[in-house]
């Protein structure tokens, strides 16, 4: 049996060992798993480059929703820049122009949200679920 074993290339399989032969070119054995190898003088080919996404803007500000109220209720940026909303409550919260300009949908709990404000002005937002929830935010130029 251990001839046969031997004849097949098994029993250098099973020892780990590297077997030589033509039924074998192309395989190296390592314990008891198989794995093909590269013929001689190949190269492997170069590794595509990983492509990472552009990092988010950093926000201007931060409006935390706490205890069913915008944290800050009012606050100024400039245009272009960009404001977070975090939802820190237990239930759902939205952010939404009194104008419609922007509405966030829905911001479960501990989700976020931001809008970049492009234009001069002042923007009233409230909370579609709870309309006792109100704040603003005015954008003036540098």
């Amino acid at each position: 049996m251990r001839t046969i074993l031997a004849s097949l290339g098994l029993l250098a399989a099973l020892a780990g060992t590297a077997f030589a032969g033509p039924a074998f070119a192309g395989t190296a054995f390592a314990g008891n798993a198989i794995a093909p190898s590269a013929p001689a003088g190949a190269t492997s080919p170069a590794p595509s480059p990983v492509i990472a996404p552009s990092p988010a803007p950093s926000p201007a500000a931060i409006v935390h929703i706490t205890n069913y109220a915008f944290v800050a209720q009012a606050l100024s940026v400039h245009p272009g820049d960009t404001v977070l909303f975090v939802n820190d409550d237990a239930v759902a919260h939205t952010v939404t122009a009194r104008n419609r300009s922007f509405d966030s949908g829905d911001i479960a709990n501990g989700a976020s949200w931001s809008h970049t404000f492009a234009n001069v002005g002042t923007y009233a937002y409230f909370c579609r679920y709870h309309t006792f929830m109100s704040g603003t935010v005015t954008v003036a130029a540098p």
